[in-house]
């Protein structure tokens, strides 16, 4: 049995909501990331700065910083200006989505929208055809 991923892409969870952030995260870590979690946009900042990240993915409403002043300050940041940024939202308002490289509701097919993106972000870029 040999491991083809030899890396577990790491994604940052920003989700305020405490049974929204187990969700994604179960639905991650089922997927095969390795995640880590943050109650809200300044918890998620301030862990960004001490570990490296594949992607961030983080609610658009929440205190202290909202996703999108997430997204701004983590783009200032050499480190994070080219990886994906997912915004999740449970409103069809999609804001500053130019910051986002995907805008995702909260809804009955989020598992598959999301992990359908992250496999999109993440996929071998060998099999991309040109």
């Amino acid at each position: 049995h040999i491991n083809k991923q030899t890396h577990k892409q790491k994604i940052l969870l920003a989700e305020d909501d405490g049974s929204m952030r187990r969700f994604v995260e179960i639905i991650l870590q089922r997927a095969g990331y390795d995640v880590s979690t943050a109650e809200d946009g300044l918890a998620a900042m301030q862990i960004a700065l001490e570990k490296q990240f594949d992607a961030v993915i983080a609610d658009a409403v929440m205190p202290n910083l909202t996703g999108f002043d997430l997204c701004r300050i983590l783009r200032e940041n050499p480190n994070y200006q080219n990886i994906p940024i997912i915004i999740l939202s449970g409103f069809d308002n999609q804001g500053e989505t130019n910051l986002a490289d995907a805008y995702l509701l909260k809804g009955n097919n989020l598992k598959e929208s999301l992990l359908e993106t992250l496999s999109n972000f993440f996929a071998p870029e060998e099999l991309v055809v040109c």
